[in-house]
């Protein structure tokens, strides 16, 4: 779709979705138990954790 012209059906599109969704939570949820943390908290640390880790990598703060 998009970009690269495809089609998806709404199955694909469905499945694409909640393969991500399950990703997101199972992330969030390690770090929770990780830092012993609540899911809203442990979703904060892992964003600024990848926007930090984003900022390094582009060299956009010196």
């Amino acid at each position: 779709q998009n970009l690269t012209r495809e089609h998806w059906t709404l199955e694909e599109v469905n499945r694409k979705l909640e393969n991500k969704m399950v990703k997101a939570f199972n992330d969030v949820h390690k770090v929770a138990k990780q830092e012993e943390s609540d899911m809203r908290t442990a979703a904060l640390m892992l964003g600024v954790g990848r926007v930090s880790d984003a900022i390094k990598t582009l060299g956009l703060w010196p």
